[in-house]
């Protein structure tokens, strides 16, 4: 490969240089099999270039016209403008290092935050709530209940069934004293001062209030219009002790009133109430007067274990 004897720029494979269209004289290489035909002049051939070339040589000059010039000092303000970015680039990192801290480690979702709309005000904060509040929270308190429906009831003895003045036949068994009708009695023969009733509550219950309708609390209307009044026809229970199984007594004094009368007893867990019958009054005179002691209904109330 030789270069152009015109401009110094490297030959190709044409018959004019690529470079400023000098034409090049091929050599005379007919003998050369005979090594006897006459070898062209060999010109200096320069060394392989290395880079960066402006470390080595100038660049050959170019012809007019040709842009040489401007190929000449591109090189040049390349190399230094590569300098001037990596000592830029050097000074910023340097500056901002010196303020700067790594960004803490944000950490990952399963999903991104929803975006806050700015149309729209913010949730209200919801209260919170730890294990410690649910362990002191207290339940609500019940309010007591009237459990006699469900208690069992024992009575001394029961006056046998009779009839009404309407022909009614009217029984006086145990279970009328806590079916909810004072319509309807528990009576039994003759005096019944010092005897008891039990009530047997079906689980233990902290009785608050207990109480009773201490005679037959009905008036009854006969065929003809007449009517007869029970309650003051029977015998009427005057004084009671109700005893828990605790051992408490508690006294009652009861007055000449058809209704409920009741007595507190505090707050005492028990499952059978006893009803002890203190004084009785005399039986009534006249139509309605009958020789039994009746009561019409028991009440205990107090909340369920």
């Amino acid at each position: 490969m030789e270069n152009c004897t015109a401009c110094g720029a490297r030959l190709g494979p044409g018959r004019s240089c690529p470079a400023c269209g000098h034409p090049v004289e091929a050599p005379d290489l007919s003998d050369w099999r005979t090594d006897t035909a006459e070898r062209p002049a060999l010109r200096d051939v320069p060394l392989a270039p290395r880079y960066p070339l402006y470390a080595d040589e100038a660049p050959a000059p170019a012809p007019p016209g040709s842009g040489g010039r401007r190929r000449g000092w591109l090189p040049w303000a390349a190399g230094s403008a590569a300098l001037l970015l990596v000592a830029g680039l050097g000074t910023a990192l340097l500056v901002g290092g010196a303020d700067e801290q790594d960004p803490a480690p944000v950490a990952e979702s399963a999903s991104p935050p929803p975006a806050a709309s700015s149309s729209s005000a913010p949730p209200p904060a919801q209260p919170t709530r730890s294990a410690q509040d649910d362990i002191s929270r207290k339940p609500e308190p019940r309010e007591p209940e009237d459990v006699t429906a469900s208690a069992g009831v024992r009575v001394p003895a029961t006056a046998p069934p009779s009839r009404d003045l309407d022909g009614t036949r009217t029984s006086y068994d145990a279970g009328n004293l806590v079916d909810g009708d004072r319509s309807t009695t528990w009576r039994m023969r003759g005096d019944a001062t010092g005897r008891q009733l039990v009530l047997r509550l079906d689980r233990p219950t902290t009785i608050t209030r207990v109480g009773l309708v201490n005679g037959y609390a009905k008036r009854a209307r006969g065929p003809r219009g007449g009517v007869l009044d029970w309650y003051t026809g029977n015998r009427r229970v005057l004084a009671v002790e109700w005893v828990l199984d605790d051992g408490t007594v508690v006294r009652q004094r009861l007055d000449d009133v058809r209704r409920v009368q009741t007595v507190e007893v505090g707050a005492i867990t028990t499952r059978r109430v006893r009803l002890r019958l203190v004084e009785v009054s005399a039986p009534g005179s006249g139509r309605a007067g009958r020789d039994y002691t009746a009561i019409s209904e028991v009440s205990v109330v107090g909340l369920p274990g």
